[in-house]
């Protein structure tokens, strides 16, 4: 008996663990390999066979669209490089970027976005780019996915006095890496990937709408989330918003406290007042506004309830920015419910307690405004002679390749390709406004209404947060799209301000409307 039972047990080892280790071994020389593929200029770095393991929480995940919680992944071949490494106008430049690869691939490759305006390597994980979703990220799903910086190492805009920095965060990068990758996953895997997909948020959503407008034969599924498509007139909002509230805020030791222009008083009235007119229009008053374009809140009902130079203020800001006779230069804005959450005052007002604000309008926008969209860069900006008027015109030099504003997409959709975009109702930087005009362009100028879908979240602030549905996965929806060829009507979401109910967030147009019965099931309610 012993001498049979080591013989089976030579005979399973011989048959299942051997051959298992054999094919280990393969791969981990295969992914070594690769940091000697010969690829136009592009230098590799470092070419390792990762175990399977967790990966750690990526604390600044909000910014580069890393996984907020730590990641259980499997066996993957972890690739690092640069792309046209170059000395540049100020320093050194080139595209850096990180590839992952899972030995057992679904045969997919996803190109993850950035944010801000990017300079960071984010872990090339794929993470659902929506800061509350509990969705798999792509590579634990068997996706090969990889990251970039946009071209450029920092996160200030020091790299916007070198011109090829600018093209490459602008678009030109997106193409270069695009190759790279699929180069890469040739090599390793012996084969192009079945599907392509981008998917970012917020300037990761605006590439991935450069994905769809400058490379449309390369993807077949593009995910933008909360888009700066209009990139270059934003920070024209976020100086005009910046100016507005500075003129009401209050002075604390000689030092004007953008922070308390508004204060959370102020803004829960505003939240309550527009729940008070529209949260019942969808047929349920639960916090939500789903029924977003019927509601017809006027600020002006405020007048007496709120401070009048804070309502005059208010209104400005969400009227937007106006030349001096009067004329849009970027878009309004909804009132909506989120405007009380921390998100919408992160970026229009902040929490500095001091003059120096930390409101990212002020430490993004002008950056922004002053150094990237701005030619020749200007070092500095005075709001109370800026003539806005002017800027707008100053803007559309750059705005013209940074800009994913297209609405001319026949190539991408007439491929086959698909575009799903979101954006929370309460996004304090992009204008929900702004993107709902431009979509309905988009959808009339490719004439075809079946290869984009939009979902419009009611309360979301930017990329998550607020009081609002805003955990869902817009991947999985990608993917069944992808394989039905059946574009979807609606995405299924949950959120942590409504626990334990799930509701529909309608394809635009539509809006969910409750018809009866448990208000915590998604069957209670239907697109209309």
């Amino acid at each position: 008996m012993p001498v049979r039972f080591l013989g089976l047990s030579l005979l399973l080892m011989s048959g299942t663990a051997l051959p298992s280790m054999a094919r280990a071994d393969d791969m981990a020389n295969k992914c070594e390999a690769l940091a000697g593929v010969a690829i136009r200029n592009v230098r590799i770095d470092t070419a390792s066979l990762q175990q399977a393991g967790e990966l750690p929480a990526d604390p600044n995940s909000a910014m580069t669209g890393g996984s907020p919680r730590a990641l259980a992944v499997s066996t993957h071949c972890l690739v690092e490089g640069k792309i046209e490494d170059r000395a540049g106008v100020g320093g050194q430049y080139g595209i850096r970027f990180q590839f992952r690869a899972p030995v057992d691939w679904n045969g997919r490759f996803l190109f993850q976005g950035g944010g801000g305006m990017d300079g960071f390597i984010a872990p090339a994980i794929g993470s659902v780019p929506v800061n509350t979703t509990t969705a798999t990220p792509a590579l634990a799903r068997g996706y090969a996915v990889i990251s970039m910086d946009g071209g450029h190492n920092g996160y200030d805009a020091a790299f916007a006095q070198d011109q090829q920095a600018r093209l490459d965060l602008g678009f030109a990068a997106i193409g270069k890496v695009t190759n790279v990758a699929k180069d890469l996953i040739d090599e390793f895997y012996g084969r192009q990937p079945d599907q392509s997909v981008f998917m970012g948020c917020s300037n990761g959503g605006r590439e991935a709408l450069m994905a769809a407008q400058r490379f449309p034969l390369e993807f077949d599924g593009v995910v933008a989330g909360n888009p700066g498509f209009h990139l270059s007139h934003a920070p024209l909002a976020e100086l005009w918003d910046v100016k507005q509230l500075m003129a009401i805020a209050p002075e604390v030791n000689g030092e004007k406290i953008l922070a308390k222009a508004l204060t959370q008083d102020d803004l829960d009235l505003v939240s309550r007042a527009v729940l008070d007119a529209c949260d019942d229009q969808d047929g349920l008053k639960d916090g939500l506004i789903n029924a977003y374009k019927s509601c017809k809140f006027d600020l002006e009902s405020l007048r007496g309830t709120l401070e009048d130079k804070k309502l005059d203020a208010l209104k400005r800001v969400m009227a937007g920015p106006v030349d001096a006779g009067g004329n849009s230069v970027y878009s309004d804005w909804p009132v909506d419910a989120g405007i009380n959450a921390a998100g919408w005052r992160a970026w229009k007002l902040g929490t500095s307690e001091n003059g120096q604000s930390n409101a990212l309008n002020v430490v993004l926008g002008l950056a922004s405004f002053s150094q990237l969209f701005m030619t020749p860069p200007t070092p500095s900006v005075d709001l109370a002679t800026l003539d806005f008027g002017k800027a707008e015109q100053a803007v559309r030099e750059v705005g013209g390749y940074f800009d994913a504003n297209s609405t001319f997409m026949t190539t991408y959709a007439n491929h086959g390709g698909k575009l799903l975009v979101f954006h929370g109702m309460s996004d304090p930087v992009f204008s929900a406004s702004d993107l709902m005009t431009w979509y309905e362009k988009a959808e009339a100028n490719t004439g075809d209404t079946e290869f984009s879908r939009l979902f419009m979240v009611p309360g979301m602030t930017h990329c998550g947060g607020g009081p609002a549905m805003d955990d869902f996965d817009p991947l999985t929806v990608m993917e069944k799209w992808m394989d039905s060829n059946k574009a979807p009507e609606q995405m299924a979401a949950t959120g942590k301000s409504f626990e334990g109910t799930t509701q529909p967030i309608c394809a635009y147009p539509k809006e969910a409307h409750y018809k009866g019965g448990d208000k915590t099931s998604i069957d209670s309610y239907s697109c209309q």
